[in-house]
């Protein structure tokens, strides 16, 4: 059963490895996928402020071996 999880993480993938096939570096493509999720949110309505509260949310609870848990959708 697929899930957004899953399911963004076969996205990621496949994208890295076109980015890498297209000669681009990884860490302007990662810029890019942050750039294009926050524009994401802001583009369904999420204020700035949601924007940073978020962001800071998921970098607080990205434990020191990488693994974020989720506690809220």
């Amino acid at each position: 059963m697929t899930n957004a999880y899953s399911l963004a993480k076969q996205h990621l993938v496949a994208g890295v490895t076109e980015a890498k096939n297209n000669n681009i570096d990884s860490h302007a493509y990662g810029q890019a996928l942050i750039w294009k999720v926050l524009e994401m949110y802001k583009d369904n309505g999420r204020s700035g402020a949601d924007i940073v509260a978020e962001v800071q949310y998921t970098l607080d609870n990205l434990n020191d071996d990488d693994t974020f848990h989720v506690t809220r959708n």
